[in-house]
């Protein structure tokens, strides 16, 4: 294929275009380059292990398909043409897209039955927070000295570490349940902790496991809907420890959507009337994009919704709750 600019002629690289494709839906692409006919996994996270991203250049050089597990979303990309294909080629892609589209739920069947397994046993090991503990420590030192602890967080004694496939030992470390609209364990958010409530010294404290389905819409229930003024409402944000200062400091049942794009995808409990959106203040504007995406759903859907960011710049409503506390 060729493009014109100002009388000369260049090559566009299919593949390259299928990459970017790839990039603009999911912000990643394979590290390799993509070769027609073969069906490549990649990284769609900050994790080097992750292969929840997919694809597949289909052998004509100018079709092919990609998608990503951990959100579920998928699509077809075709070379921009001015010749339509003929009723042959159509037929062909058509069987390759089948073909690809199959293989690759019956990977991520496999892989959603493992790390399901892996879920289950991490929760089991994992016991109730527990005044003392280095979870409870860790969020007193946050600010967030709660009289009991929200079930869906959990105290895991010894936790393995890994960076890439390498071991770094193990750390003791609060969990949390991501569940999904039925309370389905999806996956495992990790924070790695010292024994005296600190973040451990580690290369990413935080880490979500492998999920056992589509991560959108899901999170980690830290407390149920309740009536304010007299209305079903919930409050969500980002982070774990954002969440439980949004409670402490507003008494709103909040719950934790684990990241921005978590945010955007959350999927409030079908009895709520009024949503409390709590937005991150990135210098990016990554958490405020992400909190007036789930407030135009919100409106969408009927429900009434406040979206309430901290007036300074990169912090988030944690952050303002611990100097509040420091400060008394």
């Amino acid at each position: 294929m060729f493009s014109r600019g100002r009388g000369v002629k260049t090559m566009i690289d299919p593949a390259e275009d299928f990459a970017q494709a790839i990039e603009d839906m999911t912000g990643y692409r394979p590290k390799e380059t993509i070769l027609p006919g073969r069906m490549y996994r990649f990284s769609t996270s900050s994790k080097r292990s992750d292969t929840a991203g997919w694809c597949k250049l289909f052998l004509d050089d100018r079709t092919g398909v990609y998608g990503d597990h951990r959100t579920g979303l998928s699509s077809v990309w075709v070379a921009k043409s001015t010749k339509p294909p003929t009723l042959a080629e159509r037929q062909q892609r058509a069987d390759e897209l089948s073909l690809a589209r199959a293989k690759a739920a019956a990977r991520q069947s496999e892989e959603w039955a493992l790390a399901a397994a892996r879920n289950a046993e991490t929760w089991a090991l994992a016991c109730p927070v527990r005044a003392g503990d280095p979870v409870a420590k860790y969020l007193e030192n946050r600010g967030l000295r709660l009289n009991c602890w929200p079930e869906a967080l959990r105290y895991h004694s010894h936790l393995p570490y890994f960076d890439g496939d390498r071991s770094l030992g193990r750390y003791p470390a609060m969990l949390g349940a991501v569940t999904d609209a039925t309370g389905q364990l999806v996956s495992v958010h990790r924070t790695y902790l010292t024994r005296d409530g600190h973040k451990a010294d580690l290369p990413v404290v935080k880490k979500l496991a492998g999920c056992s389905a589509r991560l959108a819409g899901c999170s980690v229930k830290l407390y149920p809907p309740a009536f304010v003024h007299g209305v079903p409402s919930i409050g969500v944000a980002e982070g774990i420890e954002t969440a439980l200062a949004c409670f402490m400091a507003s008494e709103v049942p909040t719950m934790s959507a684990i990241s921005a794009h978590g945010l955007s995808y959350y999927q409030w409990p079908q009895e709520v009337k009024n949503l409390m959106i709590y937005a991150d203040n990135d210098v990016s504007q990554v958490g405020q994009r992400a909190a007036e995406t789930l407030a135009q759903r919100a409106r969408k859907a009927g429900l009434a919704e406040q979206v309430l960011t901290p007036p300074s710049s990169d912090i988030d409503w944690a952050d303002v709750w611990s100097a509040l506390v420091k400060a008394i």
